[in-house]
């Protein structure tokens, strides 16, 4: 029996580039509700995405369920999804604009706000507070993208997290995790 070789390797031999996890854009869209005030901001939110998680939810199969017959067991595919959404989360790195604006971090308040708004009690409608679209291209050491994930009518969905606590202890810069949930996406696989 011959020892492993670099000739016995189809994925070496061809010079097959593996996938990174570190290539990748993500792009907002602003909700309707705050157009006017942070319409300006989009592409500069997107600037200061650092990671997102929860992409698992693309792959979703149905679950199993078991049927006995004699002492034995018999699987099959239930014929629905658990759940046809997908929750995800981002982190973003946060800047003071002209010394005193976090823009980031204001910018999500205001997002919340839309769905309810601490403050006042104040409530949007689904049109103001969902955003049409955030946009995940995903690409090889060259910049070719190779998948793109475009989840579709975009909400917030429960606390941001990241700013909940001060120290004096602490020297890295802040940054803000946000949760998200999709209802649909589209998919352009390469």
């Amino acid at each position: 029996m011959a020892l492993p070789h670099l000739s016995n390797s189809t994925a070496g031999r061809n010079k097959f580039d593996p996938v990174h996890t570190n290539i990748f854009e993500v792009r907002f869209t602003v909700p309707a509700g705050l157009r006017d005030e942070f319409g300006k901001d989009e592409l500069l939110i997107s600037e200061h995405v650092t990671k997102i998680t929860g992409l698992n939810g693309l792959n979703r199969a149905p679950n199993t369920d078991v049927q006995k017959f004699m002492g034995t067991d018999r699987s099959y595919m239930l014929p629905k999804l658990d759940n046809t959404r997908i929750e995800f989360e981002v982190t973003f790195t946060m800047n003071l604009r002209d010394d005193v604006d976090n823009y980031v971090y204001k910018f999500f308040r205001a997002w919340a706000a839309l769905g309810y708004d601490i403050n006042t009690g104040a409530r949007a409608l689904k049109r103001d507070y969902c955003a049409d679209w955030v946009n995940i291209a995903i690409a090889n050491r060259a910049g070719d993208i190779y998948h793109e994930i475009i989840l579709k009518d975009v909400m917030m969905n429960g606390e941001m997290n990241g700013i909940d606590e001060l120290s004096y202890d602490a020297g890295e810069a802040a940054e803000l995790t946000v949760k998200f949930v999709s209802d649909w996406w589209q998919e352009k696989k390469a």
